[in-house]
This record gives C-alpha cells, sequence and structure tokens, in this order.
C-alpha cells in the first residue's frame, strides 16, 4: 500500500483540459452583426418620415422608426412591419378608393400607431401572440371599410381616429 501512496503523490493533481466554449463568441458575433446592419441602414429621422400621396405602401422598421403620412386620392391599402422598432401610419388625410382597402401589420417585439379617418370602418382581423390590439375608433358615419390582418408577437397595435 505505500507504494500506491507514493505513486499518487509523484503524479501530482492531474489536469483537466478544457472544452472549447465557442458558443459566448458567436452570440457576441451575432449581436454585432445586428447592430452593425441596424446603424448602416439609412434611418436618419428626416428619411424615415415622409408624406406620401401613393395608392399602395409598405413601411419596414427593423430596430428603429418611421413615421409615414398618406395623402393620397385613391388609397387602396399596404403593408407595415415593425421588428423591434415602431411605425407610425397616418391616413387621416387619405382617400379610399373604392368601399374596402386593405392592410396587413406585422409587429414582432414592436409596435404600429395607425390614424384613421372617421368616416372609415375599422375591420380587425389581428392575431395576437403575447401582444395587444387597441382599437380606439369612433365609427359614427362610416361609409368605407379598412380591413387590418396580420400578427402582433409580443407587441403592440394601436388604431385612432
Amino acid at each position: 500500500m505505500p507504494d500506491e501512496q507514493t505513486v499518487e503523490t509523484q503524479r501530482g493533481p492531474q489536469t483537466r483540459r478544457r472544452k472549447d466554449s465557442s458558443g459566448p463568441i458567436v452570440v457576441v458575433l451575432i449581436i454585432a452583426t445586428i447592430i452593425f446592419l441596424a446603424t448602416n441602414e439609412a434611418h436618419n429621422a428626416e428619411e424615415r418620415q415622409g408624406v406620401t400621396g401613393e395608392a399602395t405602401f409598405s413601411s419596414y422598421a427593423f430596430l428603429s422608426g418611421v413615421e409615414t403620412r398618406n395623402n393620397s386620392s385613391s388609397f387602396r391599402g399596404g403593408s407595415a412591419s415593425a421588428v423591434m422598432g415602431g411605425a407610425k401610419l397616418d391616413f387621416r388625410d387619405a382617400v379610399m378608393e373604392g368601399d374596402q382597402a386593405t392592410i396587413d401589420v406585422s409587429a414582432i417585439m414592436g409596435g404600429v400607431e395607425l390614424y384613421v379617418p372617421r368616416t372609415w370602418e375599422v375591420v380587425n382581423h389581428i392575431v395576437p401572440v403575447l401582444g395587444g390590439v387597441n382599437d380606439h375608433t369612433d365609427q359614427r358615419d362610416a361609409k368605407k371599410r379598412l380591413i387590418v390582418e396580420g400578427t402582433v408577437l409580443m407587441g403592440g397595435l394601436e388604431i385612432r381616429n
């Protein structure tokens, strides 16, 4: 038995090899890439705000905000997406072409605000998942119908006059 103790003391403590832990490095690189792409987008406040007279629109906000006022005389609809950002869309000066228009909204950890004329009836077909939809519109003399479709995931949609 003394021979076993002597052998153990001669070896010394065993050193363990560390596993390669590149997981945190990958996460940091992904976050740095997202920040780089977001800051290199043209999201200057002047460039992200605007007045348009287009019949259709498409707004996209990724880690930023966008404000659009539509004064089209033949509005037909469009789409708005906000991913960890916000979109403010004002249609109070727009005139709807026909009796119905459709807007597709997607908000993922972000928010979308819609401002519509009092003469538009808002039909809500949004699917909220861990998010919310607030319709504060007053639709007394609604002659036109705006259908709002899409998904709100951990975000919000607010509709006002």
